[in-house]
């Protein structure tokens, strides 16, 4: 379903989402981008692809990388009218990082207290993954960033602060993730 109306969303504020589902030998992804309080903008996903055990000895240890990042997200990003301000994704996705249509991406997950080595608002962590603290005290976010650009991440982890002050960030998240299990169940049906 995809619900733009040109020229209305332009001058919004829009947060994109990217998610990989694995059931089985089954991979499929969807890209949710929302307003900035949640409301869905677009959604575009893509049939489950079925991998065989000819791909597993063709592609080998690439096989996976090839499927999140080409197969699912390059083909997604291509199909995307929205422009969001980043992509975010589950923090278990942090090993397939890269831009969606030219934006940049951020994996995130919650941590219910900061690590010892945490210290304000942005502490990073490694080169590209920090801890964030929401307005919320009690909130902390993991991040791992698709750029290595430091101003790009300060600036990505300031947008998810001022983002969680009117959303819950990690909730559309699962939203995807619900709407692809959904739909590689119904193709299991036909």
């Amino acid at each position: 379903m995809t619900t733009d109306k040109p020229g209305a969303t332009a001058s919004r504020k829009q947060v994109g989402y990217f998610c990989h589902l694995r059931t089985g030998e089954r991979h499929m992804g969807g890209i949710l981008i929302t307003d900035r309080i949640g409301v869905p903008v677009e959604f575009k996903y893509t049939e489950p692809v079925t991998t065989t055990r000819l791909h597993k000895i063709l592609y080998g240890s690439v096989l996976e990388k090839y499927l999140h990042e080409t197969v699912i997200r390059e083909r997604l990003g291509r199909e995307v009218r929205s422009s969001p301000d980043y992509f975010i994704t589950g923090y278990e996705e942090k090993e397939f990082l890269g831009p969606v249509a030219d934006r940049e991406m951020v994996a995130i997950q919650k941590c219910a207290f900061p690590p010892e080595e945490v210290s304000g608002a942005f502490s990073r962590t490694r080169e590209r993954e920090a801890i964030i603290q929401l307005e919320d005290d009690a909130v902390f976010l993991r991040l791992a960033f698709s750029t290595p650009d430091e101003s790009t991440q300060l600036g990505m982890a300031a947008w998810l602060q001022d983002l969680a002050r009117t959303m819950d960030i990690l909730e559309p998240l699962e939203r995807i993730s619900t709407a692809l299990t959904s739909i590689c169940g119904e193709g299991k049906k036909n």
